[in-house]
């Protein structure tokens, strides 16, 4: 990403500290990149959005800091959420990515 697309990029946070349910992590997903309804709120979806229905440039922070036990065992599919935007970012540039944990 160049510094013109910086400039011009949607911010978006995706704070997944106080999700319960994977159900939940999904939602936030679609509300906060935008996505349509039929988003399927899985990974081959989540991919898909990012690759092809997600506004692009985009800074995206994903923060996990889990505030529940809830939380705590969604870690394992949080993790992988986080991979796929991290081979998406590799894979197409146009996303800048920000982990907090």
């Amino acid at each position: 990403m160049n510094n013109i697309d910086y400039l011009y990029s949607k911010n978006r946070v995706l704070d997944f500290s106080g999700c319960k349910y994977l159900g939940e992590v999904h939602e936030l997903i679609k509300k906060e990149l935008e996505l349509p309804e039929f988003y399927g709120c899985n990974l081959d979806a989540l991919w898909d959005a990012i690759t092809g229905l997600m506004y692009v440039p985009a800074n995206i922070k994903i923060i996990f800091k889990p505030e529940t036990v809830a939380a705590q065992k969604l870690a394992d599919e949080i993790e992988k959420i986080i991979e796929v935007f991290k081979e998406a970012k590799e894979e197409y540039g146009q996303i800048k990515l920000t982990i907090e944990r």
